[in-house]
């Protein structure tokens, strides 16, 4: 019987963590033009469930995340750089 279960947990964790997969957002930030802007912003997406990557860039107020599609999605990665005091925008590619 312990063996069923066991089996059977672990078909189901293989399950859910077969369709886990990372994805990238890009979106613009408005107000984010200086180095503390970008660690106040990096701090606040890092401490987000899910998010593994982070890359800013001021110059086109760019946030560029790479995330655990399971755990978080876009627009909880937008509310996490809003509470941070910035305005954020997804940006939509020509796949998306």
């Amino acid at each position: 019987m312990k063996l069923i279960a066991i089996t059977i947990g672990m078909t189901l964790a293989g399950c859910c963590l077969s369709s886990a997969k990372e994805v990238t957002a890009a979106m613009k930030v408005a107000g984010m033009d200086c180095d503390a802007c970008t660690i106040v912003i990096r701090h606040a997406l890092m401490q987000t469930k899910g998010v593994k990557k982070v890359d800013l860039n001021v110059d086109k107020r760019m946030a560029t995340i790479v995330y655990e599609n399971t755990e978080v999605n876009e627009p909880q990665l937008q509310k996490a750089i809003e509470k941070s005091g910035f305005k954020a925008e997804a940006i939509r590619g020509k796949d998306q």
